[in-house]
């Protein structure tokens, strides 16, 4: 049986990724000299990191397959959606000619930050269940 997804959960870890990634990339800007914040800049952030998540929070329908394919699977589709916005965003201003590149190289290293941190946690959860399983198991015995 799949577990639901916990929506406010969700919503937490985008909000405080989005902060953390925010501030990283404010501390970048300024130590390379740059101003280049802009409101576009946040709420094209602020999707990719809701995509990243979201994405993140739907292993479960990925869980099937053997961990590595649905890892690669997720990475796949969420690079596909980033440059779906890109092309969309494209439709209504000019992108600057490396944006897919940029955009590559931005979302990659924090994905994949973020996609450690939460199979490592996802991970040692099915690993916990599973010794409080074994646990019950050998009580039983």
């Amino acid at each position: 049986m799949m577990k639901k997804i916990n929506l406010v959960e969700m919503l937490v870890v985008i909000c405080v990724s989005y902060t953390i990634l925010s501030l990283v990339n404010a501390g970048l800007a300024l130590a390379m000299g740059k101003n280049t914040i802009s409101a576009m800049n946040s709420f094209t952030m602020v999707l990719w990191t809701s995509i990243g998540v979201g994405i993140l929070y739907m292993h479960q329908y990925f869980e099937r397959w053997s961990p590595l394919v649905m890892i690669i699977a997720q990475y796949i589709i969420a690079m596909g959606l980033v440059f779906g916005s890109l092309l969309l965003e494209s439709q209504y201003i000019e992108l600057h000619p490396m944006a897919y590149r940029d955009a590559f190289r931005s979302f990659t290293i924090p994905y994949i930050i973020g996609a450690a941190i939460y199979y490592i946690y996802i991970f040692r959860e099915a690993k916990r269940q599973n010794e409080l399983l074994q646990e019950i198991k050998n009580k039983k015995s």
